[in-house]
């Protein structure tokens, strides 16, 4: 592969990343490749990137609605949902469920916490449950919910007890299930 491909490349998975963690309509990246020996420089590959076409951004663009509105609204009505006599939403680490299920949907990349942390920021509700913190999502690699949503089992070396391991099972089902009737 010549250089001059390579850069290419570089160039598109740079702005997918770039794009990943928020709404946008593309931007510009210039990379310049030198050649060794040469003197003079070429301005090698510049265009405006769209963001990558998921099926879940193509269903909430289709009807109109803004994903980063949508998710704010499923956000807000999931710390409405109850759980017997309390809010099903009552743990930090409930933001875990929150992260999975916008991994699996696309709009995260998964183990991106620091866009992660920039995306939630955007899209973040006035009033939550439990404030979110980027380190109580970070600790997700170290648990039962690091795989996608439907892979989840309970495995009693990593999860002590079952009734965690259910409420944010129940946490990530509710929240999907909001994210369907909002139309993402």
């Amino acid at each position: 592969m010549l250089p001059a491909e390579v850069l290419k490349l570089v160039n598109e998975l740079l702005e997918y990343v770039h794009q990943s963690d928020h709404q946008n309509e593309g931007s510009n990246n210039t990379f310049i490749y030198v050649a060794p020996g040469a003197q003079y420089v070429k301005n090698l590959y510049q265009q405006q990137q769209p963001l990558p076409d998921t099926p879940q951004r193509k269903t909430a663009d289709a009807v109109g609605k803004d994903p980063l509105a949508c998710i704010r609204q499923s956000i807000t009505q999931l710390m409405a949902e109850r759980y017997g006599d309390e809010p099903l939403f009552n743990l930090q680490a409930h933001w875990q469920a929150i992260y999975r299920t916008l991994v699996d949907k696309g709009y995260c990349r998964d183990s991106d916490f620091d866009g992660f942390d920039t995306f939630i920021r955007k899209v973040m509700p006035e009033k939550v449950n439990k404030p979110y913190t980027k380190a109580s999502v970070k600790q997700i690699s170290q648990t039962d919910f690091v795989k996608p949503f439907p892979k989840w089992t309970f495995d009693l070396d990593v999860s002590k007890t079952r009734k965690p391991f259910e409420r944010m099972v129940a946490v990530a089902k509710r929240f999907l299930e909001i994210l369907e009737e909002n139309g993402l």
